[in-house]
């Protein structure tokens, strides 16, 4: 059924803002060994500055206004002030991606505020010291990410978390892992169900979408915060809860994520600049295409062009939802971000 994914969708009359944000690679160095990581065969690899910095150039080139510092762990970069700065005085709103190694010591945090750092979207994959340190890789690891979530809202940053959901975690998700978030202020909590990307070796702890999904609804309805994303699930599995449900076409509305065109420098800024929506549509349908097929009732579902369907490397069950054919890829999420304070999480 690979050819229902090549439907192109055409751009949507939509007010919906697209994403502005790019993930700024500086490498994938990294000090915990997470067991589903992508990059498990380049941990030690730290890119240099000035290959960095003109990663930076060409995406303020592309008009990008907000950067993710992601690798790897980007905090351990031996560079990272540097970066930051250069970051800052390029006038980027500058978030980063982090397992919160470094960010447990307050002087460090505050250093890296100083040099612009604004945000931080915190790997928190456990519900407990047990949990989360068996599923990083490392002792002591869900003590330093309670320490850094704590720093860093008496700081005032924005504090946002991704949380992998896998065979370690699925079945305390409603239950400790909403107690854990409630303690914090916490803008946002993307719901990762496990792909097969990269060298991760995840089959062993993947869970069914069955399963997944039933946890990950518990969850939402516990969780008191303003924003959940629930990525890499079919639609027909969220039934009620279509709302979350950020796939590769959603993808470009999500304010707080990459934006896919610019992502590894894909295309050059001429080419980017006054057709982003076309650009951004054009690299979803790739994306899809190339990470995702369909079961033959998929065909049958009304939302058969806005779902990705599963990852290529699961076969399970699909339940097609009638009615009539949905092209619109934010119908679901229409004003989802409507009140988006890039500086706040109030």
């Amino acid at each position: 059924m690979d050819n229902v994914n090549r439907i192109s969708l055409p751009p949507m009359n939509t007010t919906e803002p697209i994403c502005n944000r790019a993930k700024l690679d500086t490498g994938k160095s990294c000090n915990y060994n997470c067991w589903f990581c992508y990059y498990k065969d380049r941990l030690d690899v730290e890119d240099d500055l000035q290959t960095i910095l003109s990663r930076v150039d060409y995406l303020i080139e592309c008009g990008i206004g907000e950067v993710d510092l992601s690798g790897g762990e980007s905090s351990i970069h031996s560079r990272w002030f540097d970066i930051l700065e250069y970051c800052n005085n390029k006038g980027l709103h500058i978030s980063t991606v982090s397992n919160g190694s470094t960010f447990c010591n307050m002087d460090f945090l505050q250093r890296s505020v100083d040099a612009g750092l604004k945000e931080i979207l915190f790997s928190l994959h456990g519900y407990d010291a047990e949990s989360h340190d068996r599923i990083v890789g490392r002792g002591g690891a869900f003590t330093d990410i309670i320490k850094s979530i704590e720093n860093a809202n008496a700081l005032g940053l924005v504090v946002r978390a991704n949380c992998v959901v896998c065979s370690d975690n699925y079945l305390q998700l409603s239950s400790k892992y909403v107690e854990l978030i409630h303690k914090f202020d916490i803008l946002e909590v993307n719901f990762l169900t496990l792909n097969f990307w990269g060298s991760a070796d995840v089959h062993s702890k993947a869970v069914s979408y069955d399963v997944v999904s039933y946890e990950i609804k518990k969850a939402i309805d516990a969780l008191n915060i303003k924003y959940i994303n629930v990525r890499y699930i079919p639609y027909c599995y969220m039934v009620n809860y279509e709302k979350y449900v950020c796939n590769t076409y959603q993808h470009i509305y999500d304010t707080y994520d990459w934006n896919m065109a610019v992502y590894d420098q894909r295309v050059s800024p001429r080419e980017y600049i006054g057709s982003e929506l076309s650009m951004l549509y054009k690299q979803a349908g790739e994306d899809r295409i190339r990470g995702y097929h369909k079961g033959v009732g998929c065909a049958s579902c009304k939302y058969f062009y806005i779902c990705d369907g599963m990852e290529k490397g699961l076969s399970q069950p699909v339940y097609p939802i009638a009615g009539s054919k949905i092209r619109d890829v934010v119908y679901c999420r229409g004003g989802f971000y409507a009140d988006k304070r890039s500086n706040t999480n109030t």
